[in-house]
């Protein structure tokens, strides 16, 4: 398990998504979907080798993420494992 980084979310904060292409190549393409949240003012966020294709733009304890996933399902799951304290909120959208 990853040591959790304490984050404060009021600031702007912009995390890149890295390994995209076990993702975006052939012979599968996994789908890609964006995820609304909410956060409280201080959380932690738990990065490591399993989620680092997660990208997340964070401000004033609101975000969104776009995340790698074969179901809606999953990608919720994957963003609360980066994230235990998120509170999705709206719809998760496929782009």
């Amino acid at each position: 398990m990853s040591v959790g980084e304490k984050i404060n979310t009021k600031n702007r904060i912009v995390i890149e998504a890295s390994r995209v292409s076990r993702y975006l190549g052939y012979p599968r393409k996994v789908p890609i979907w964006r995820l609304d949240f909410l956060l409280p003012r201080n959380c932690y966020i738990y990065r490591d080798s399993d989620n680092s294709d997660i990208a997340l733009e964070i401000e004033n304890m609101k975000g969104n993420s776009i995340v790698p996933a074969l179901s809606a399902e999953e990608a919720e799951r994957r963003l609360q494992s980066l994230i235990p304290s998120v509170e999705i909120y709206g719809e998760i959208n496929r782009q």
